[in-house]
């Protein structure tokens, strides 16, 4: 009060007198913010440690994800951790050394056309970063749409980038992957089964699309659905083979002829499928199912109540892949599950634990049937 009176006193006019008081004012509040910032008490690994009834090491090593401390105690810390507020992002204390060393960079080289790329394989990828970067390794991805020039573009950026592994995910043409396969000796191919030819010379984790699609067919075949269309992707998509073979030998122990003209192919996109699903019913073909992946599903959908067709009262409609969607829809679309989640695990600890003499595997992992009200009578 003293300090203020007498810088007022000698002040020439109300202006000088208001700009000290406020001068003053702000000097006050930053004392009191110094204040608290000194008194407010900062959380260090050893609180966190008195919290759990652990040592400060095992708190330090659970911080660096470390295998060295059980599952259990490590959830418990990083709990703790969490709830008090420790965010220290600097110098959280030495890496953690492997004894086996991982893959130091690992390549995601990812394949499609169109929104395939990302639809499809999101899950997959995120999955396999998050892995990746639990176990301390660094992860470079490329993405790919299929294209002549794109491809090049690929090529020149694969030779800048070395790696330890290489992942190869989704679908590319053949001369692609031949190319791929040749540059990255030992690479992993996920959702793609990969080439007869270069059989030593790559690793595979894919989805047992045939099992799945069996499974599917069965469904509406034991429902009473006796008249189905199979719209399927490209002719030449493994995917699509997969499906097709599927079909045939699925009606054939029902004693069921194909018709060859419920055998459709679109490009794999809501779109595409609902023009080919048009042009089919133009023809007044009599059908009571459709078969399809979830993405052309959409297109189906449309196509069907734009034309008062209830499903599943007249028409059951079923996808496959379980995108996220397709659950949201009413009816709820009845799919097929593929575990993304699965997959990668499976890539995952077979990179981190392959020896140094390459022994290609090769893993097809069973899909589950997810039925749902669109294929119910």
């Amino acid at each position: 009060m003293f300090y203020y009176n007498a810088v007022a006193n000698n002040c020439q006019g109300h202006k000088s007198k208001k700009i000290t008081f406020f001068g003053i004012k702000r000097l006050f509040y930053c004392f009191c913010g110094v204040i608290v910032f000194i008194m407010e008490k900062k959380i260090s690994i050893n609180d966190i440690a008195a919290a759990c009834n652990v040592s400060a090491m095992t708190v330090s090593r659970a911080l660096r994800q470390s295998s060295k401390v059980r599952q259990a105690t490590r959830e418990l810390i990083l709990a703790k951790a969490e709830e008090l507020g420790y965010f220290k992002l600097s110098r959280l204390g030495r890496p953690e050394v492997q004894k086996n060393s991982a893959p130091a960079r690992v390549r995601l080289i990812l394949g499609g056309s169109g929104s395939t790329v990302s639809i499809f394989h999101s899950r997959l990828v995120n999955t396999i970063q998050r892995n990746l970067i639990r176990h301390n390794c660094e992860c470079v991805l490329f993405s790919n749409d299929a294209s002549y020039q794109s491809f090049l573009i690929l090529s020149e950026a694969l030779k800048r980038q070395s790696a330890d592994a290489t992942i190869i995910i989704g679908d590319f043409p053949e001369g692609q992957l031949k190319s791929l396969l040749m540059s990255c000796p030992g690479a992993i191919l996920l959702d793609n089964p990969g080439l007869e030819e270069f059989d030593a010379t790559f690793s595979s984790f894919n989805f047992d699309n045939y099992a799945g699609c069996s499974a599917m067919l069965e469904h509406l075949l034991a429902s009473g659905r006796r008249r189905i269309v199979l719209l399927n992707g490209s002719k030449e998509h493994f995917f699509s083979q997969a499906m097709e073979k599927a079909y045939r030998e699925k009606l054939a122990r029902y004693n069921i002829k194909v018709d060859e003209e419920m055998i459709l192919n679109a490009d794999f996109t809501a779109h595409g499928a609902a023009k080919v699903m048009q042009d089919f019913m133009r023809k007044n073909i009599k059908f009571d199912a459709v078969f399809s992946n979830d993405e052309m599903a959409l297109g189906v959908y449309r196509t069907l109540l734009s034309c008062n067709i209830n499903i599943p009262g007249e028409v059951a409609l079923a996808g496959c892949d379980n995108l996220p969607l397709g659950q949201m829809l009413y009816p709820a679309l009845s799919t097929v599950d593929l575990d993304y989640g699965l997959l990668a695990d499976h890539a995952i600890k077979f990179i981190l634990e392959r020896s140094e003499v390459f022994n290609p595997k090769r893993l097809l992992i069973k899909p589950e049937l997810l039925v749902r009200e669109s294929t119910l009578k």
